[in-house]
């Protein structure tokens, strides 16, 4: 449970590090920025790609349904 809890925390740390260096780079975040801020925009920007990623296993599913892949056999 430990080796399963200590990816998540890098998982989560990678997040935030690309959304935070996303801010920067976009001009979001600069040096006037308070921390309240950064924040919010890690918080909307997680929730952003939470939704997409949702959106997109949606779609795959959709199109699995209306397209079937045949099985693949191993010998």
């Amino acid at each position: 449970m430990g080796t399963f809890l200590k990816y998540v925390f890098y998982l989560v740390l990678i997040i935030v590090i690309y959304l935070v260096g996303k801010g920067i780079y976009q001009g979001e975040i600069n040096e006037k920025t308070t921390v309240g801020e950064v924040a919010d925009t890690v918080e909307s920007g997680a929730a952003q790609m939470a939704k997409d990623g949702a959106n997109s296993v949606k779609e795959e599913i959709k199109d699995y349904q209306e397209h079937p892949k045949e099985e693949i056999k191993v010998q």
